[in-house]
């Protein structure tokens, strides 16, 4: 390898340049699952999914977004043709439109209200409904804020239509005059109000939204189709729309999801309607075409065959996914989480296929993972680490997940996927879905691996924290390596339980790094309430006393808005030193940097690039984020779990340009931090010289030859800081290290 390359990735250039981006989202590296390349392992995992349709490109095939409730994440796929059989299309996953869409929560709806045949996106707002027009041009597309809240006029007054924060509307022409009414379940959850659009009546055209002093929606009747819930989710029917009386009774919990669609071919639109309480979709027959519907039949067993049961508040889309031309059903809970640990969100999209037409459908359960079956979903709350497991050179993935229900209650394992490419260019394979077998051997949950030497023997050890039934703290354990070679040997049951700080909390995670360079490892705690706790450990490499040195490390301080803050350290910008890598709820990243350790006042959130510019692409609500050279570029890059279940890979793409100097003695050292070895080039012959910093010598006239790669094994290094002096021709270089 020439110096010339090497020196090329040392220093970074911004000089005279816009934001430099940092990280570009890898798409192209390959994950395979039982011999089947999967076509969007990087997507990110979904959880309860809202499926809409629009044009992201600039084809004449509509594209597909999916907006995940649990996180408040959109993710965007394009039609195109599959990858590895060009006559089939499939949906691929495309996270720069990611960026265009407007921060949201709750649910999202795509339909065109203006009629100008670009969809436009209505979704939850403090204020009720938010609204947001598609801009075309001939560069692209964009969305413009249409309406804050729109109005509604009330029995009495002008109110804000308001749709419950459990709920999806139904937003959909009911009376087919060519503007969009609205269809929303009242707030107690037991009767359908209908919003009526007077756009057309009024103006004679459909665009527009009214104003909260004067509206173009009026609540239309006391209730809509003549029905409506009694407290055992059952329906009735032929109702007289009047007070309901819950005096002595129980009052329902709110919660419920519309879609209207004719789906028995008699030309009138039926209702699928999910609700908070229920596993089931309740299929809802109209006897009666246009505004005044009238609802008289209803099952909660839809389809026929093989009927919906997904454990807590399912609720239905129909869009064509297969590209046949049919609107296919899909169905997701609505959950905005696992509600006590009940839900499998790594199986939580159902695919009925249509095989009929578009005036009667017939749906046929195709899969219960639709999506998720084509990209790393370990169900919720992905938790990767980078660790070379059997020794061969490159950087396996380890995943810890959220938990699944199991016979044995909800349980949390490791994923295991190792790279059977190479250190440059990996091809991961999953291996395992529950690696050392740690769901049989704790019922823990929550499980997030660190890599480090905990006990103090020179080997890198697993750890993980994790959160244990009835618990009210995390839980943080590792286990030794055994190994005396470059593969890692371990077993579940050597596993210790670290004693920790006593005000760790659930939503805190444990984060062990050396920060004073004394050879043993500290501890940082990414907080519940946002702030970053350090510890110092005044024990020894095989014993820790946690002191407390600052409880607002770095100046993050209590900071409700970034809470759920959680830490990863690696020199990213490639300066020798040591810098933090943080993610919150905020769903952003953010480094640390320029500076000795813990005094940093520069930090970066701009750092995705998307097309040619540098971004803060949001990851969703609750993120774990940790570093590795994956690619063997010598640039440490990041893995971002998600709440979805999924991973989302960043490549490091720092620019770089060469020192000054020819003719000086140059050296690089990587990776740093370092685990089971560096790798070290010089410009010209020298001996190389390795002092911890107690300065003990840990190995000594070592031959480096100019201008080519060498490798140095440090597996057996204690954990900490140590020194690298390059004696050659004209003269010494010294290089510092870290060694995890």
């Amino acid at each position: 390898m020439k110096i010339k390359y090497i020196l090329f990735c040392l220093a970074i250039s911004t000089t005279g340049q816009a934001q430099q981006s940092w990280f570009k989202t890898d798409t192209t590296t390959k994950v395979n699952v039982t011999g089947r390349q999967l076509l969007n392992p990087w997507a990110g995992g979904l959880n309860a999914s809202q499926f809409s349709k629009m044009h992201l490109d600039e084809d004449d095939m509509e594209d597909l977004v999916v907006f995940d409730r649990t996180n408040s994440k959109v993710t965007t796929f394009i039609a195109a043709p599959n990858p590895s059989d060009a006559s089939a299309m499939v949906f691929l996953h495309a996270p720069s439109y990611e960026l265009l869409f407007p921060s949201m929560y709750n649910w999202m709806v795509l339909a065109d209200y203006n009629q100008d045949g670009h969809k436009d996106l209505f979704t939850s707002s403090p204020l009720g409904i938010s609204v947001y027009k598609q801009l075309r041009t001939q560069s692209g597309w964009s969305w413009q804020l249409a309406r804050e809240g729109v109005s509604t006029k009330g029995f009495s007054s002008n109110l804000n239509l308001q749709v419950s924060g459990e709920d999806i509307p139904a937003i959909v022409d009911i009376d087919d005059d060519g503007d969009l009414d609205v269809l929303a379940f009242d707030y107690s959850g037991t009767f359908i109000e209908l919003h009526q659009n007077l756009s057309m009546e009024r103006f004679g055209r459909p665009d527009s939204l009214g104003t909260q002093a004067d509206p173009v929606y009026f609540r239309n009747g006391d209730c809509w189709g003549n029905f409506h819930k009694d407290t055992n989710l059952d329906f009735v029917f032929g109702a007289d729309c009047g007070v309901m009386d819950y005096s002595g009774g129980r009052i329902m919990h709110a919660g419920n999801s519309i879609l209207v669609n004719d789906l028995n071919g008699d030309g009138t639109k039926d209702l699928l309607i999910g609700h908070v309480s229920s596993d089931y979709i309740s299929f809802v027959s109209n006897s009666k075409a246009g505004l005044i519907a009238n609802y008289t039949s209803a099952t909660n067993s839809y389809p026929a065959a093989d009927p919906v049961s997904i454990s807590m508040f399912p609720a239905a889309y129909m869009e064509d996914v297969d590209f046949d031309g049919l609107k296919d059903l899909i169905v997701s809970t609505n959950a905005g989480s696992s509600d006590n640990n009940s839900t499998d969100f790594k199986s939580s999209n159902w695919l009925y296929k249509n095989t009929s037409d578009t005036l009667n459908p017939e749906f046929r359960l195709v899969q219960k993972n639709f999506l998720q079956d084509q990209m790393i979903d370990v169900g919720e709350n992905a938790a990767p680490s980078f660790f070379d497991i059997d020794g061969d050179g490159d950087l396996d993935l380890i995943v810890g997940t959220g938990g699944k229900p199991t016979g044995s209650g909800f349980r949390g394992s490791l994923w295991l996927l190792k790279n059977s490419g190479t250190s440059k260019e990996p091809i991961y394979e999953v291996e395992s879905e529950n690696y050392l077998g740690l769901s049989e051997a704790f019922a823990l949950y929550n499980i997030k691996p660190q890599w480090a030497d905990f006990n103090g023997d020179g080997t890198i050890d697993l750890g993980f924290s994790s959160v244990s039934s009835g618990s009210l703290k995390p839980e943080f354990r590792y286990i030794p390596n055994r190994g005396r070679t470059a593969m890692a040997l371990l077993n579940i049951q050597d596993a210790i339980l670290l004693a920790m700080p006593i005000d760790l909390q659930i939503g805190d995670v444990p984060f062990f790094y050396d920060g004073d360079g004394d050879g043993d490892l500290d501890l940082l705690i990414g907080k519940i309430q946002g702030n970053i706790i350090y510890y110092i450990n005044t024990g020894s490499r095989s014993r820790f006393e946690f002191k407390l040195q600052t409880d607002s490390f770095a100046g993050v301080a209590l900071n409700f808005q970034g809470r759920l803050t959680q830490v990863s350290v690696a020199d990213f910008d490639l300066d020798g030193r040591a810098d933090l890598m943080t993610a919150d709820y905020t769903g952003t990243i953010r480094i640390f940097h320029s500076a000795p350790w813990g005094q940093w006042t520069q930090r970066e959130s701009l750092l995705i690039e998307n097309n040619g510019l540098a971004t803060t692409p949001f990851y969703g609500n609750y993120l774990f984020a940790n570093t590795g050279d994956y690619n063997g570029d010598r640039k440490p890059d990041i893995a971002i779990g998600t709440n979805a279940g999924g991973v989302i890979l960043l490549n490091n793409i720092l620019p770089v340009n060469s020192l000054p100097g020819i003719g000086e003695h140059q050296v690089i050292v990587f990776p740093n931090p370092g685990s089971q070895f560096i790798k070290v080039v010089s410009s010209e012959n020298s001996l190389l010289k390795i002092v911890n910093v107690k300065g003990i010598v840990m190995a000594e006239n070592i031959a480096v030859m100019a201008n080519i790669e060498k490798e140095i094994s440090s597996s057996f290094w204690p954990s900490g800081l140590y020194l690298l002096e390059f004696v050659g021709e004209t003269g010494s270089v010294t290089k510092k290290i870290v060694v995890q």
